[in-house]
């Protein structure tokens, strides 16, 4: 059983309990929980693809026929990616001498790279002074003025 599950993710422990925490493992409910989820996803694209052969059938059963099982293959790469992620936090915070190790991970991981985003990408930001501002947003609720709202046609009490 470990054989067949090797290629999944780590199913041995890579450091014992004297070393630190151990590593996330693929344990059988999992594999049986996504078994599950494939062979539904499989089902599901099979039901769709005799209600395309049906009568009745369009090419959107066609469509999703063809789509069902790209879900069943996300939920194991998902599965595997997050057995991966999950055992990378565990090693980096047990070689880590600080509480800061998810910045030391991604520092080793990626370098001193600065991301920027070029100026012209974003929309200019408007420009209002603050009396400007409080105008545009003063509380209106007990007036009668609306603030320019167009009121044709709508029944409004009159006030006293």
């Amino acid at each position: 059983m470990r054989k067949a599950l090797a290629g999944f993710g780590r199913v041995e422990s890579v450091t014992n309990q004297n070393q630190g925490p151990q590593h996330k493992r693929v344990r059988a409910a999992h594999i049986l929980f996504l078994a599950l989820a494939v062979l539904c996803t499989l089902g599901l694209a099979w039901w769709q693809w005799t209600r395309f052969r049906s009568g009745s059938g369009t090419f959107q059963n066609l469509g999703y026929a063809f789509q069902w099982p790209m879900f069943g293959f996300f939920f194991v790469y998902a599965y595997r990616k997050y057995i991966e992620y999950e055992n990378k936090l565990i090693d980096a915070k047990a070689s880590a001498d600080d509480p800061d190790f998810q910045f030391q991970l991604d520092q080793e991981e990626f370098g001193q790279q600065v991301t920027t985003i070029d100026e012209s990408f974003l929309p200019p930001r408007p420009q209002i002074d603050i009396d400007t501002f409080n105008e545009l947003n003063k509380p209106r609720r007990g007036t009668e003025d609306l603030g320019g709202l167009n009121t044709v046609g709508l029944d409004l009490p009159k006030g006293d």
